[in-house]
């Protein structure tokens, strides 16, 4: 082997050695936000985080949020590919009329503490507060069919996410509905295959949901970033 060679190798070993030895870090990767989210004192969001997020409804600007609710503020902001470090917001609030304009003070919650849906309409400008007591399935495919809601426990609430469950017998090719406060709004069924809520008298129904086969099932309500549920057979 000649010393060309030689140099060569001893200098690929020294680089291989010191890529070896070094860590590197890896890139950071930017947790990008998009649509409504909602926070504040009143809520349990400091800020643009992923749970804080709002679900849209099914009409444009509207959009809707389940969370535990305390006395103080909270303000809505529309995100467009924003990020932590550099926020491209349109923050929203009220007006001295109380409509929910770009550029309103913050939203002061004064009522009693506790879950509440929070709906926020850019068109009819607007905010709304639903109490939320308990929830329930109800439907000829339950226990207390059409007439009786089979009560729910909440399983958990972290980080915002409320995860809602009962164990029941269900039967097969018949149909429930999620109810709150064993009234017909709020009430949550399936639009397009998706949970979908009536949160006031005044909107249309949506869907039942149709119990794939008899037996004895873990229905759990999912209630965070998304509407969604299951229907686990034991």
């Amino acid at each position: 082997m000649n010393k060309l060679m030689i140099l060569i190798l001893v200098a690929f070993v020294s680089v291989l050695s010191y890529s070896c030895d070094d860590e590197v870090d890896a890139p950071q990767v930017l947790e990008i936000y998009n649509g409504y989210f909602v926070y504040g004192e009143a809520t349990q969001f400091s800020g643009l985080e992923n749970n804080a997020i709002m679900v849209n409804g099914s009409v444009v600007g509207q959009a809707t949020k389940y969370m535990a609710l305390g006395s103080g503020t909270l303000v809505v902001s529309h995100e467009n590919n924003s990020t932590a470090d550099l926020p491209n917001s349109t923050v929203f609030g009220l007006n001295s009329a109380d409509e929910f304009v770009v550029g309103g003070d913050p939203i002061a919650f004064t009522d009693t503490p506790g879950n509440y849906f929070f709906r926020s309409d850019t068109i009819a400008k607007t905010v709304s507060f639903v109490a939320i007591d308990s929830w329930g399935i109800i439907g000829s495919g339950t226990p207390g069919g059409w007439d009786e809601d089979t009560n729910m426990a909440l399983e958990s609430s972290d980080n915002g996410e409320f995860v809602y469950t009962v164990t029941a017998d269900l039967v097969g090719d018949e149909w429930l509905k999620f109810r709150a406060n064993d009234q017909w709004a709020p009430q949550l069924g399936v639009t397009d295959g998706s949970l979908a809520l009536r949160l006031f008298d005044s909107e249309s129904d949506p869907s039942s949901i149709q119990v794939p086969e008899s037996g004895n099932y873990t229905v759990k309500l999912i209630l965070g970033a998304e509407f969604r549920y299951e229907l686990n057979k034991n």
